[in-house]
């Protein structure tokens, strides 16, 4: 009886303490001490109480790291969740540049395949009409979506005068062509000019209509290899 009461008593007292010196632990430290404690002291007084008080804290302890491993483990899985997405996400992106990147080339190979804008001139002039200017904004804007297009311009005259008039006619109209390219934002690096004279002139004599024709510059697109090709 006197050891129940004594038991009691220091189960009383303790409770007190280790509420107070306790107040910072873990929730599961607090149950199993006490819980322990309690075993104890009903198996072996209160030698048992403070042995089992002690076990049952480790053993709170180890309940408490558990979980905050478990916890460390799901943060863990979101994170690889995450990073999977993200690398699928990446891998979309890059599925969705190529898709842009082959479009954008096959529109480059149909500029390529005979598509020639002729500018026209009148006798003896290398100006520029405001629908020619027109044309050639426009050019530009398709043109500045294909960085690796270069533009072509051949320019021409009739075969009225001499033969050195007509080269420099033919290389003053291709070099106004090649500044109204320029003026749109086509960088000089991008524009071949060739000048022909009179030397590719197909009309006869007296043919005015002919004339009209000769007198031009041609303006085609390559893409840098077939540049290249064509050089050699």
């Amino acid at each position: 009886m006197k050891k129940a009461a004594l038991v009691t008593s220091i189960l009383l007292g303790f409770s007190f303490n280790t509420s107070i010196v306790k107040a910072d632990a873990s929730t599961e430290e607090n149950v199993g001490f006490f819980s322990g404690a309690i075993a104890g002291a009903a198996i072996g007084g209160p030698i048992g109480f403070i042995v089992g008080g002690v076990a049952g804290a480790l053993t709170g302890d180890q309940v408490h790291k558990a979980n905050q491993l478990d916890e460390v483990k799901v943060q863990l899985n979101e994170q690889l969740d995450e990073n999977q997405n993200i690398q699928q996400q990446l891998v979309e992106l890059k599925q969705g540049a190529q898709q842009i990147k082959s479009s954008l080339a096959s529109s480059a190979e149909w500029l390529t395949q005979g598509l020639t804008l002729n500018l026209m001139f009148t006798t003896n002039s290398t100006e520029l009409s405001d629908n020619d200017h027109h044309m050639i904004a426009r050019v530009s804007k398709i043109v500045g979506q294909y960085p690796e297009l270069k533009i072509l311009l051949d320019g021409y005259a009739d075969p009225r005068g001499t033969d050195d008039s007509n080269m420099k006619l033919s290389e003053a109209r291709t070099k106004a062509v090649e500044q109204a390219f320029e003026a749109q934002g086509i960088v000089k690096s991008r524009l071949i000019i060739k000048a022909h004279g009179e030397s590719k002139a197909t009309a006869q004599s007296g043919d005015l209509d002919g004339y009209a024709m000769d007198r031009r510059v041609s303006v085609n697109f390559f893409t840098a290899e077939q540049v290249a090709v064509a050089q050699n």
